[in-house]
């Protein structure tokens, strides 16, 4: 005669229970909400509760236009969409043009944002924002003009209070210093290699 293998919760059931009812020792309010509803064989564990709080409750989304960042703004608003989190749209962009050499010598606020940056900026932008709407997920953009885009993409984490950054990855040099400064979790999407 062949041996039945016992559940771990067979003790804990009477002979003869159906699948949505308990035992009556089991039967107070607190154990009938988290009981599994469909097989009423699980038995409540202290650390179940109902209330769950999502892992993210708001997300910020660092995008460059980059084949990288477009993949970014793709995973960061289906984990957004997951998490029913908003997300938060930022594209840092050089106020000029001429590179981060250039602002050794130029301070900020003697020079003119050029309009062509700007808009490269907001194609990227736009591009990120049909995303977030077809997904259907709420979200705010922000244009931050800052020769050095780690500084902006933690100062932005800052301001809006989000809890995890995602942001395409190239050399990894603006990658790391968001890492080490932002003080929230970093989820990096590398470059697609042939």
């Amino acid at each position: 005669m062949a041996a039945t293998r016992a559940t771990p919760y067979q003790s804990l059931l009477r002979a003869g229970v159906s699948g949505t009812e308990l035992p009556d020792e089991l039967a107070t309010e607190d154990t009938r909400r988290l009981v599994c509803r469909n097989c009423a064989r699980t038995f409540p564990r202290a650390d179940m509760s109902d209330e769950s709080t999502p892992p993210f409750t708001r997300i910020l989304i660092a995008t460059d236009g980059s084949p990288a960042g477009n993949d970014a703004v793709s995973l960061g608003v289906a984990l957004a969409r997951l998490a029913v989190a908003p997300v938060v749209l930022l594209h840092a962009a050089m106020p000029w043009r001429g590179g981060a050499w250039l602002a050794r010598f130029v301070a900020a606020a003697d020079a003119s944002v050029d309009p062509g940056c700007v808009a490269l900026a907001e194609a990227c932008l736009d591009r990120a924002r049909v995303v977030a709407m077809n997904a259907s997920v709420r979200f705010e953009t922000r244009l931050a003009y800052d020769p050095h885009p780690d500084r902006a993409i933690v100062q932005a984490v800052r301001d809006t209070g989000c809890d995890l950054v995602v942001m395409g990855y190239h050399k990894g040099h603006v990658a790391r210093r968001v890492g080490a400064h932002a003080g929230v979790p970093l989820l990096t999407c590398h470059e697609r290699t042939a």
